[in-house]
């Protein structure tokens, strides 16, 4: 008797997510080793001169990601593609405030070095001293107006208390932080394109290191994202490039989950038909593209044949030939059971496809004819 069977197969849900959490927490540990890397760079090259709040979101982020890259590697993962983005526009940021504030800060510096020094008067030195405290170049480039007019009324004699001479610098400084806050966001608006664009080229570089079965899906992601990079315009807004780059990378995640999952069931099958004595061919992958799929064949020396047929769309094809009797069908039982109590593997919508029973049918033929022959 011989068996062709079509089914569903797939692993054990918990398994799945078991898969999907250390593709997570891999790519997280990775990514957090790099963005330390280029926080401990930024802190080196004093960008928390230039952008301390940012900074302080940055260092927050890196120290969530630690925290929650082994209890949830999945938010980690998230919070990862976030810290990254953020990486870019820090460094855009800090580029365009040293271009604008650097060469006007060092004169500045120079300038409350040279006035404390000529100070008039207790208050002049100590609003000076203030001044030399602030190390935003653009706070004190925004606050300009309002720090000279703090001076006026020194040297007017209308702020003689110190108290209140640190009082109107702080106000001086929320103004500041007010411009220096609206200067951002025109920067972040103008260079978007850009920031996005290097957005895209990370995701690119990620799935370009990654190593697929399915090459022509690879590509096929690859160039989706191309085209995102070649169809931005400023039009787009960061939240709505994101959410599709993030749609993308899940793509990403979910091919080569699925490829991890037929992975492992063409290795539990071999174990299976190893463990009812056939003789396991080495493994195919033949087709390509979605259209791919790993063939098994096995035989005894009785002559008994399987041969399997997995796809990436979760689908198995298998048959059983050669068998006497009712043996074939208590293979394919034994078949079906173990695969899902011992590897997790579990079949759905299963279907006959082809049956042919002509072996035991001559086999009971057989049986008659000798019986009649012996009356």
């Amino acid at each position: 008797m011989s068996q062709k069977l079509d089914a569903r197969y797939e692993l054990e849900r918990k398994r799945r997510e078991e898969l999907e959490r250390k593709r997570a927490a891999d790519y997280s540990e990775k990514a957090l080793k790099e963005i330390s890397a280029r926080f401990e760079q930024m802190k080196n090259d004093a960008f928390d001169s230039y952008v301390p709040d940012e900074m302080k979101n940055l260092a927050r982020n890196i120290k969530n990601i630690s925290s929650i890259i082994t209890s949830d590697p999945l938010a980690a993962r998230d919070l990862c593609y976030e810290t990254e983005s953020m990486l870019n526009s820090i460094a855009f940021l800090v580029r365009s405030a040293k271009e604008e504030f650097a060469r006007q800060e060092r004169l500045r510096y120079e300038e409350i070095q040279r006035k404390k020094a000529e100070a008039k008067s207790k208050m002049e030195e100590a609003f000076y001293s203030s001044l030399s405290e602030i190390k935003n170049p653009a706070l004190a480039n925004f606050g300009l107006k309002e720090l000279e007019e703090i001076k006026t009324r020194i040297q007017n004699e209308e702020i003689t208390a110190e108290a209140e001479l640190v009082k109107q610098i702080e106000k001086a400084a929320e103004i500041a932080e007010e411009k220096a806050a609206e200067w951002k966001k025109q920067k972040l608006e103008k260079a978007k394109l850009e920031i996005m664009t290097n957005q895209i080229n990370d995701a690119i570089k990620s799935v370009e290191n990654e190593k697929f079965e399915n090459e022509a899906n690879k590509e096929k992601l690859l160039t989706e994202m191309s085209q995102l990079k070649e169809n931005l315009s400023m039009e787009n807004s960061a939240e709505e490039i994101t959410e599709k780059i993030n749609a993308l990378r899940a793509q990403v995640d979910n091919s080569l989950i699925d490829e991890e999952v037929r992975r492992e069931t063409v290795k539990a099958i071999i174990k299976e038909l190893r463990s009812q004595e056939f003789t396991v061919e080495k493994p195919q992958l033949l087709g390509e593209g979605n259209n791919s799929y790993v063939l098994i064949k096995a035989k005894k020396p009785s002559g008994k044949q399987a041969t399997c047929k997995i796809n990436l769309q979760g689908k198995l094809n298998y048959r059983f030939d050669n068998y006497e009797g009712m043996t074939c069908l208590k293979e394919i039982e034994k078949f079906n059971v173990d695969l899902e109590k011992i590897y997790s593997v579990k079949f759905s919508d299963e279907r006959v496809i082809w049956e042919n029973p002509d072996r035991l049918s001559r086999t009971q033929s057989a049986s008659s004819d000798s019986k009649r022959g012996n009356m």
